[in-house]
């Protein structure tokens, strides 16, 4: 029993490894295309990302058909929408590969070491349809009727593992599959048996936009692969009942179609809001690379109250980003220049010198402006006893402003060591980088929106001095952008970022890499066509979140691939 049981797994698992070696294998793990520091180190402009800057844009204007493999959370949300169990089966996944922050891409892959995590997953989630069979596969006669009773789960079941209907061969299969579990055995075995299968199998683990087969181009995606990708995109799992219904009956085609589901999926009381929610909180996160701070470590002799912090600073995210969807404006402009948060922490609150607004949650900040002057960015980009300010300026180029910003490796420099001196401030300390000709190119710009920053210490408390010297948070930015000018702090950088045409474009071209999960470099395919078709909308849909993300279905290219 034992050796049948292993046996009908080779013949799927060979076809998940075969799937992820027929797409881009990169590992791409820079944490957040803003450096490579997780843990509160230093080396964050050494990573390997080129930035992520509108030059150099790809001319394709369709993204490439192809496939990519789920990324841990959508594994874990399909295979709940799947068997509906209640424990998490992907704690223990290998992390996801990153493009440009983002774990929604086409770089992942499927190694040896993640298809025994997979079929471990796969088998516990089995079990569980094995314990509910009769709710799974019911069947009322086990002899006569084995074979019907089977097809019944195999085309209920797989058609749900993989967001389309099944073929007649798959089918086959599948009921050979179930036969290896059941002959000799008990019905509920062969049900466990086509679970386990379905569960590894790259129906389930992929996500394709390849079309129909048929020799067109450019690839029109069939309506099931439409709906997948409006239903990924909006709440991070697979279609729901009403979205597959639409797919069935050919009513994903056009623009208004598509953004009534979105707008359905996403509307607060729907069964979906929270998963929708939760979808462009990660998504912030990730942009911003603020989903780095589990990982991310402080000296305690330094910053005593930081671990006990940590969570209410992970949480601050989430809160903050669902209230601003919720009850505020939901725009890039108060993401950005919000004088609140949100949080129920009164460490967290006192940390911030806040005081309850009288909304649940809500907290009004005296002297603090939007997410990058919120703990979560701060500690990321940061060192472990010490601020960053190299690590902060980079952030900012990169993902509020979408300038380009060259590694030290890309340009064959050496950066050593800041050497530590305690008679000056960090700021006085990075003075070389403007002294020297080879690193002030890039410094000069880098250091002024760092700097900004420095009011605020590694964890992201106010500081008044450093080194027993006072704080310098004055800049003067001069990038030739709309937002160059001077600046008393990082308070006042980002009130004019919430306003700035440049910063919401930006952001726009972001939030399409995010969805267009294509890789973290200026080429993506299709991106200049998006802020095209960005451009023409409304200016009050411009600057809104949701809106933005609407726009990425409503878009003409949304349905359309180029051939490989």
């Amino acid at each position: 029993m034992g050796l049948r049981r292993f046996t009908p797994y080779a013949l799927f698992l060979p076809l998940i490894v075969g799937v992820g070696c027929g797409i881009n294998t990169s590992t791409g793990n820079s944490p957040h295309g803003a450096g490579g520091q997780s843990s509160g180190s230093a080396g964050a402009t050494a990573s390997g990302g080129s930035g992520v800057g509108a030059a150099g844009a790809s001319t394709s204007p369709l993204l490439p058909a192809g496939i990519r493999r789920l990324s841990n959370a959508e594994y874990e949300a399909s295979a709940k929408a799947v068997v509906g169990n209640s424990d998490p089966v992907t704690t223990d996944f290998a992390p996801d590969t990153r493009q440009g922050g983002y774990t929604l891409n086409d770089a992942q892959r499927v190694d040896s070491v993640l298809v025994k995590q997979i079929a471990g997953a796969a088998t516990k989630l089995a079990a569980e349809v094995r314990a509910q069979v009769d709710t799974f596969a019911p069947c009322t006669d086990k002899v006569g009727q084995l074979d019907a009773c089977a097809k019944t789960f195999i085309q209920s079941f797989a058609t749900k593992a993989f967001r389309r209907p099944i073929s007649a061969d798959e089918s086959a299969k599948l009921l050979e599959l179930f036969h290896v579990g059941s002959d000799g055995a008990a019905y509920a075995d062969g049900v466990e048996q086509v679970a386990t299968g379905v569960l590894q199998s790259a129906g389930f683990l992929y996500l394709t936009e390849v079309g129909d087969g048929s020799a067109s181009s450019p690839i029109t995606l069939t309506p099931y692969e439409t709906a997948s990708s409006i239903s990924y995109l909006v709440t991070g799992g697979p279609p729901d009942a009403a979205l597959l219904d639409a797919a069935a009956q050919g009513q994903l085609a056009t623009p208004e179609q598509r953004s009534a589901h979105f707008a359905r999926l996403f509307a607060s009381g729907n069964a979906t809001a929270g998963a929708s929610r939760a979808r462009v909180v990660r998504i912030v996160k990730e942009w911003l690379g603020t989903d780095r701070l589990v990982d991310t470590a402080k000296d305690s002799t330094v910053y005593g109250s930081y671990a006990g912090l940590k969570t209410a600073m992970t949480n601050e995210t989430g809160d903050f980003v669902q209230h601003l969807l919720d009850t505020k404006t939901g725009t890039v402009g108060e993401l950005l220049g919000a004088p609140w948060t949100a949080t129920k922490d009164q460490g967290l609150t006192q940390l911030y010198n806040g005081s309850s607004s009288g909304t649940d949650g809500e907290i009004t900040l005296p002297d603090r402006r939007g997410i990058l002057n919120q703990a979560a960015f701060l500690s990321v980009y940061a060192h472990a006893s010490e601020t960053g300010p190299v690590l902060r300026g980079v952030a900012v180029e990169r993902r509020i402003a979408c300038m380009v910003v060259p590694s030290p490796a890309q340009l064959m420099l050496t950066v050593p060591p800041l050497a530590p001196d305690p008679t000056k401030t960090m700021r006085q300390r990075l003075g070389d980088h403007v002294v020297n000709a080879a690193c002030s190119v890039c410094h000069a710009k880098i250091d002024a929106f760092g700097f900004s920053f420095e009011q605020y210490d590694g964890m992201g408390q106010r500081q008044t001095q450093d080194h027993n010297q006072p704080i310098d948070s004055a800049t003067s930015v001069k990038v030739g952008l709309d937002f160059d000018g001077d600046y008393a702090d990082s308070n006042a950088l980002a009130a004019v970022f919430a306003k700035s045409d440049t910063v919401r474009e930006c952001f726009t071209r972001l939030m399409y890499r995010a969805a267009a999960a294509t890789g973290d470099d200026a080429a993506t395919p299709g991106e200049a066509e998006f802020v095209q078709f960005w451009h023409a909308l409304p200016v009050a849909a411009q600057g809104n979140i949701v809106e933005t993300l609407i726009a990425y279905v409503k878009s003409p290219n949304f349905g359309r691939r180029q051939a490989l």
